[in-house]
């Protein structure tokens, strides 16, 4: 199989962009923006269109029927999806390339912002060579997975380090245990801080919060740095490995320019090449198996932290964070949402309380009119939650519970590990405030930070497949919208049992911090949970009333 088109790592990965060249393709008064492609890449997918139907294989325990090899380029049942990733990516990066040779009159935003690009889409900044920070948050699924096979099968996305020892059903490449969660709009959440009066959390990035910004000020930089050296993602060794490979990149110059010519004034050793191949977790006894002197390591970490503040700025820019849905249209006056749409909003911010977690902006004392405090509502307020999900029993990583040829072992607790969320960050090395903060720990165990509702229903066709909350265990918006509304009125089941998700609901994975007053039993009728839908389908970017209004691009 060719080491550099295989499917992207799992959640967590690092964030999102597009900046290309757009079309114009009107349908029923909307104006969808599409990349122009050129006749090549067009070509490669409508072949994908072709053979798009695909079967997606039934649920299954740690998805030990999905033969993830068997699905990469190459494989006896290439996913077309995997095919579009790897297709984009490098239309992406090589538009990204031609734009930072020529970028010397820039201003400084403007570079920092391209630099941010050039490097999420960078295939060479991962071991093999095989993914990108973007591959597994492509623009067209709002910055989530790209292959609907894999959002309705394993959830989180492959890693980059094949699994070459793996008896079914292990799976044969390492996965995490989330899936990949859109960075969109997540530059807007600010630094993690602990809110005494209301006794959570606000702030941080990542489903657990454990890229808190306060070292750089900058939540989304600080997530970031994490994917490039996670094991089961991008796997590098050492974040010297990720600042040795952009020395050699199209983009060094760039760097250089803008923090200044020390930024690669670094001794690096004669092996560092073959360190930097192995991917990680680098051994025990060697944590920074790339050996730099004390002033070349401070040098390599500070450009490590210059190279992911650019990743935030391109996150925080309008071709990610565009604020261009067919709500923001109507918020402004351009639009007017249908009947189900509009009666969708009013049960957002009435019976459903969603609007109580997923800010939408709406003004005191008006829940239910049409009156708005905040045009450009985030529709979450980046604090945690446990909603009561159960254990998703399709993710690889139940099953990754011996070692690999690597001698790595994602997850030795098999199928007794339990995701602890914020809880688990407390109770962390990553808890940047341990004397205060680590015995808040089991207060916040099972909680997952309130993600962005914007792009919720992005999706490149109307049969492809999401998946939501942190483990994916549901797939659709009504399936969403129904656990809201009924999982703690209906009976519990077992996973695969008759009925499962609409007449009964397995038990949640973390019980003990459940939130029993905001959701679980709202008394929506089945057509109020479908206007609801209707309602969150207006948040997907990219409309336009007309191409004269258009100013801005994705």
């Amino acid at each position: 199989m060719r080491q550099r088109t295989f499917l992207a790592f799992a959640a967590g990965c690092a964030t999102i962009v597009v900046a290309m060249s757009i079309s114009l393709h009107k349908v029923h008064a909307k104006v969808n923006l599409r990349p122009i492609r050129p006749t090549s890449t067009l070509k490669i997918l409508a072949k994908n269109d072709a053979v798009r139907s695909t079967a997606i294989p039934p649920p299954a325990v740690c998805s030990g029927n999905v033969n993830v090899a068997s699905f990469l380029p190459g494989g006896a049942h290439e996913d077309p999806d995997v095919a579009t990733i790897i297709s984009d990516i490098g239309l992406i990066e090589s538009t990204a390339l031609q734009q930072v040779a020529d970028s010397s009159s820039l201003d400084m935003y403007h570079q920092i912002t391209l630099l941010g690009k050039a490097e999420i889409y960078d295939m060479n900044l991962s071991p093999a060579g095989n993914i990108a920070c973007a591959t597994c948050h492509m623009p067209y699924t709002g910055f989530t997975g790209g292959s609907s096979l894999f959002n309705a099968t394993t959830v989180a996305q492959a890693g980059g380090v094949p699994i070459t020892n793996a008896t079914p059903p292990e799976p044969n490449y390492r996965f995490g245990p989330r899936k990949p969660q859109s960075y969109a709009y997540a530059p807007y959440s600010g630094i993690l801080h602990y809110n005494a009066t209301q006794a959570s959390f606000y702030g941080g990035n990542f489903w657990d919060m454990r890229a808190t910004g306060i070292r750089l000020g900058n939540p989304a930089a600080e997530q970031a740095q994490g994917p490039p050296v996670n094991p089961v993602e991008m796997a590098n060794p050492d974040t010297a490995c990720v600042v040795w490979k952009a020395s050699q990149s199209p983009y060094a110059l760039l760097i250089k320019e803008i923090w200044g010519p020390q930024s690669f004034a670094i001794h690096w050793p004669g092996n560092v090449a073959t360190v930097c191949a192995k991917p990680g977790p680098p051994p025990a006894n060697d944590p920074l198996p790339v050996h730099l002197s004390t002033i070349d390591r401070g040098t390599s970490n500070s450009t490590y932290d210059h190279m992911t503040m650019a990743m935030a700025s391109y996150e925080s820019s309008s071709d990610v964070s565009a604020f261009s849905s067919k709500f923001d249209a109507y918020l402004a006056g351009n639009a007017n949402l249908t009947a189900e749409e509009l009666a969708g909003y009013q049960l957002f911010n009435g019976k459903a309380s969603c609007n109580q977690c997923h800010l939408s902006g709406t003004a005191v004392n008006t829940v239910n009119t049409q009156a708005a405090a905040d045009v450009a509502p985030l529709f979450s307020d980046f604090t945690a939650n446990n909603i009561g999900v159960p254990k998703n029993l399709a993710l690889p990583y139940y099953c990754e519970s011996k070692p690999d040829q690597f001698g790595y072992t994602p997850n030795p607790l098999g199928f007794k590990f339990v995701d602890l969320g914020v809880g688990g960050t407390l109770s962390s090395t990553n808890n940047p405030n341990p004397l205060q903060w680590k015995q808040l720990a089991p207060q916040f165990n099972g909680m997952f930070q309130t993600p962005t509702l914007r792009n919720v229903d992005e999706r490149p066709r109307p049969d492809f497949v999401k998946a939501y909350m942190h483990n994916g265990y549901l797939k659709s918006l009504k399936e969403v919208v129904h656990f809201y509304n009924t999982s703690q009125a209906l009976p519990h089941c077992a996973q695969g049992s008759p009925g499962e998700k609409v007449t009964c609901w397995p038990a949640p994975e973390y019980p003990g911090t459940l939130n029993t007053t905001q959701l679980g039993n709202l008394g929506l009728t089945s057509a109020e949970e479908d206007d609801i839908v209707a309602f969150l389908k207006t948040l997907s970017d990219g409309y336009v009333t007309s191409p004269a209004t258009l100013n801005r691009r994705r």
